[in-house]
C-alpha cells in the first residue's frame, strides 16, 4: 500500500488461487470463493486528504462439518431426552419406592444436559445464539419438564396424605371436645359421686336424680364431607367419666415409677453435659428448620379449612393412585409427541 492508484494497479491472473486435493479443515469445509479488484477511494489519507488506492480482494465462505456435531452433540443429547421419559413408567406405589430412583433419573438427566451442552469444549465460541444453543436448549425444557412432571404428582400424593392426617386430627380433637362438654354436664347434675343401682345413676338428692334422668346431652358433631350435620344423643351412663378414686390410683402409681429413679446418679448427670454439648451447634439450624415447618403447616391447615369441604369430593382424594396414574399416562404420550413437534419446527427452519 506504499502507492497509489496512479502508481500500481493490481490485477488477478486468471486462476487467482488453487487448492491442493489433500488440503482440508477437520470441522469445515470450504463451500465458496469469491476474487475481485477496486480501484477507488481508500482509508488512506496523504497531504492532499483521502487516497485513490488499487486493491485486490478474496473471500473464502466455509462450512461446519455436520457429522462431528451430530455425532458428539445432537444424538447425545436426543438420548439423554428419551432417558428422562423412562420415569413415566416407574409406577407410583403406595410405600413411595419409586421416589428415590425417579428423583434420581430426573437429576442425571438434567445434570447431563447441563455438562454436555452448556459446559462442552466443542461449541463454538461466538458471541450469538447458533442453531446448536437453541438445540441444547430446546432439550434442557424437555428433561426439566419431566422432572417437574414427578414433582407435582409427588406433591399431590403428599397433599392428600396430609389432608387426611388432618382429618384424622379434627375428630379426635370433635372427639376430646365431647367427652369435655359431657363431664361438664355430669358435674353440673351432680356433685357427688354416682351410685348406679339398677343400671341407673342414683344420688342422695332426689331432685338432681330426676333431674339427671331427664336431661340429655345433645352433641352436634359436623359430618366431614359435607355442610349437613348430625345431632346424636348421648346416654350419661355410657360415657366413661374416671371416678375420682380411679384418678387417685393413676397418681399414686406415677409417683411410686418416679420414686424408683434416682436423679442423683453420677451417669445422669454425664449424660446432661453432653446433652449441653451438642445443643449449642445445632440450635440455629433447629431454630430455623422449625419455623419453616411451622409456617408451612400453618398455611397447609388454612388450606384445609378453607377447601375441607370440596377436597373429599374430589376424585384424586376418593382414589389419588388412579389420578396419578392416568397423569403418567397422560405425559407419556404427551412428552414424546411435543418434542417430536419441536424436532420437526426446528429442523425445518435450521436446515
Amino acid at each position: 500500500f506504499a502507492y497509489t492508484a496512479q502508481d500500481v494497479i493490481y490485477k488477478w491472473q486468471a486462476t487467482p488461487f488453487s487448492i491442493g486435493e489433500d488440503v482440508a479443515l477437520a470441522q469445515f469445509h470450504l463451500a465458496n470463493a469469491s476474487f475481485g479488484e477496486n480501484i477507488g477511494i481508500s482509508g488512506r489519507r496523504d497531504r492532499a486528504g483521502f487516497r485513490n488506492d488499487s486493491s485486490v480482494h478474496l473471500t473464502f465462505f466455509f462450512e461446519r462439518q455436520t457429522g462431528f456435531f451430530l455425532l458428539q452433540i445432537y444424538t447425545p443429547l436426543t438420548l439423554i431426552v428419551f432417558c428422562s421419559w423412562v420415569s413415566f413408567w416407574l409406577v407410583k406405589t403406595e410405600k413411595g419406592g419409586e421416589v428415590p430412583a425417579r428423583t434420581a433419573l430426573g437429576a442425571t438427566t438434567v445434570l447431563a444436559i447441563v455438562n454436555l451442552g452448556f459446559g462442552g469444549k466443542a461449541k463454538p465460541k461466538v458471541g450469538y445464539a447458533t442453531a446448536m444453543d437453541m438445540y441444547i436448549v430446546l432439550c434442557f425444557f424437555a428433561v426439566f419438564a419431566a422432572l417437574v412432571e414427578f414433582a407435582c404428582i409427588n406433591f399431590v400424593d403428599t397433599f392428600i396424605k396430609r389432608f387426611k392426617v388432618w382429618e384424622e386430627e379434627e375428630k379426635l380433637r370433635i372427639q376430646r371436645e365431647v367427652l369435655e362438654l359431657s363431664e361438664k354436664k355430669i358435674e353440673e347434675f351432680s356433685k357427688e359421686i354416682p351410685i348406679k343401682e339398677n343400671g341407673k345413676l342414683k344420688h342422695k338428692n332426689q331432685y338432681q336424680n330426676d333431674k339427671f334422668a331427664e336431661e340429655d346431652l345433645i352433641i352436634i358433631i359436623p359430618i366431614e364431607n359435607g355442610n349437613e350435620t348430625k345431632i346424636t344423643q348421648i346416654d350419661p351412663v355410657d360415657i366413661g367419666v374416671p371416678t375420682p378414686l380411679a384418678k387417685s390410683e393413676c397418681v399414686s402409681n406415677v409417683s411410686t415409677q418416679d420414686a424408683c429413679v434416682s436423679t442423683e446418679d453420677e451417669e445422669f448427670e454425664d449424660i446432661e453435659e453432653e446433652e449441653d454439648d451438642t445443643e449449642p451447634k445445632a440450635i440455629q439450624f433447629q431454630f430455623v428448620t422449625k419455623c419453616m415447618d411451622e409456617l408451612f403447616d400453618i398455611f397447609l391447615k388454612r388450606l384445609f379449612r378453607k377447601y375441607s369441604p370440596v377436597i373429599p369430593q374430589m376424585t384424586i382424594y376418593k382414589d389419588t393412585l388412579s389420578v396419578i396414574y392416568d397423569i403418567d399416562n397422560f405425559a407419556r404420550k404427551l412428552f414424546p409427541l411435543v418434542f417430536l413437534c419441536l424436532q420437526i419446527m426446528y429442523w425445518t427452519a435450521y436446515l
